[in-house]
């Protein structure tokens, strides 16, 4: 039975999920047979990944908490508000980092959303395109302006068309399904109340505004699939408590490093509990 992980984006809510997979790493776990993530769901599964123990938390806590990344006066004077392109590539420089595919055992899928389609694609990392393929994973629409092109295809966000690709994990073969959420157990999206701004940003790519104005249906849809799932699949959840109180564009270090542990602790009791289906067979 092909099991799978699967990691929700969410921007600096991804620091939950750094401190699930650092708890993981920890205990040598890596029972998975693909990993599949969008956004920084992603990024996080690329340190997972290639065992970098500590790097997500890093890059989450030290870099995206710079100006250079963040900019709400950037943004008003035409500019990223978020700028991925800067904080992927600057962070594995400033780190020195290697290429998070090379130490490798588990395939990594990369969600991102096809500009043309409107529909979420799923692409291997390998050494050759994982800087690509990052930076459109995070490219939110409207925060980072620029739509990366990778093979002459313009993406962005995976999230947008998919926010946690775990039906996608299931079309994949898997039917054991650990997936790590960004939101507390219980969150639904609530639907636009207006959507006038996205219609005049993306009128012009009507496949992609469809996208934008489903994303809310998509995501509660999801969220349908985890609760009940089909029978002949079993899905594990790791969410945040209610108290989880990292936002989107939380830049405040101690909130961030609250997250961080509640994702160790959270991944902790997913551990007991395998260790106790264990001990009960």
């Amino acid at each position: 039975m092909k099991k799978a992980l699967v990691v929700e984006g969410g921007a600096m809510r991804g620091i939950f999920a750094a401190g699930a997979l650092d708890k993981l790493m920890e205990e040598n776990y890596f029972d998975f047979d693909f990993t599949i993530g969008v956004s920084a769901g992603a990024t996080n599964l690329s340190t997972y990944v290639s065992k970098m123990h500590g790097l997500s938390k890093t890059i989450i806590t030290q870099y995206a908490t710079k100006r250079e990344f963040f900019s709400p006066l950037r943004f008003v004077k035409g500019g990223h508000m978020t700028d991925v392109h800067w904080l992927w590539h600057y962070s594995r420089k400033a780190l020195d980092i290697p290429c998070p595919t090379n130490n490798s055992t588990i395939p990594l899928y990369v969600g991102v959303t096809n500009v043309s389609s409107g529909e979420c694609e799923y692409i291997k990392a390998t050494a050759d395109n994982i800087d690509d393929l990052m930076v459109a994973s995070c490219a939110l629409p409207t925060a980072f302006r620029d739509q990366p092109s990778i093979n002459g295809q313009c993406y962005v966000d995976g999230g947008v068309a998919d926010a946690i690709p775990v039906r996608q994990s299931y079309a994949m073969g898997a039917r054991d399904i650990t997936v790590i959420l960004s939101q507390p157990y219980g969150f639904t999206k609530p639907e636009l109340k207006s959507t006038w701004l996205l219609e005049k940003m993306y009128g012009e790519q009507p496949a992609l505004l469809n996208t934008l104005l489903q994303r809310a249906k998509t995501y509660n849809e999801t969220l349908s699939f985890l609760n009940h799932p089909p029978q002949d699949c079993k899905v594990t959840l790791i969410a945040p408590e209610e108290g989880f109180c990292v936002k989107r564009l939380t830049m405040d270090k101690k909130k961030l490093i609250k997250g961080y542990a509640m994702g160790k602790r959270m991944s902790r009791r997913y551990l007991k509990g395998l260790d106790n289906v264990r001990k009960a067979s």
